[in-house]
């Protein structure tokens, strides 16, 4: 995958993660009379919001010094995906226990707010887990050549040279 987009895509979806979650856990909390939500069921949504925001908040730190990674060795940036991968791995049963609020009798508003969490959640797992494919699994010779194509194009950008006006 491109670097570029690999670090677009991971900052638009953690932080939209972020900001969706957020928007859950604050309306569960103040608008608890109005939709008929009991206090498990908030506290279910609450403790789910906050694992996705400590979730979110690592990939957006991740995606902000990923420019810092992938001038590094190749061997550094490897050992880089083998942690995302396990860190993903890690997240991929909340999407689980996301859906079982599907099967809960929850307002409209709140059940398409988890429906677009769950629908962020699962394009930045698949995000996330085709870049750690292509760190780990691909085949050596193939991924240090992308590695480097990446580096000369996004991170070792040549000078350009003005054109003298000797004439």
């Amino acid at each position: 995958m491109d670097f570029k987009d690999f670090k677009d895509g991971l900052t638009s979806l953690s932080l939209i993660i972020l900001f969706f979650s957020l928007t859950l856990l604050i309306g569960s909390i103040v608008l608890k009379s109005y939709i008929g939500l009991r206090a498990q069921e908030r506290d279910f949504i609450v403790i789910l919001c906050s694992i996705n925001l400590i979730f979110s908040s690592y990939y957006l730190w991740n995606a902000l010094r990923l420019k810092k990674i992938f001038k590094l060795e190749n061997r550094n940036i490897i050992k880089f995906g083998k942690v995302m991968g396990v860190v993903t791995i890690f997240y991929i049963p909340h999407i689980f226990l996301l859906t079982s609020l599907f099967l809960r009798e929850l307002h409209n508003l709140e059940m398409m707010m988890i429906f677009l969490i769950f629908l962020m959640e699962l394009i930045l797992i698949g995000l996330v887990l085709k870049e750690v494919y292509d760190l780990i699994f691909l085949e050596e010779s193939k991924r240090d050549f992308r590695l480097e194509v990446n580096r000369k194009m996004y991170i070792e950008r040549e000078k350009v040279s003005i054109p003298n006006e000797d004439q």
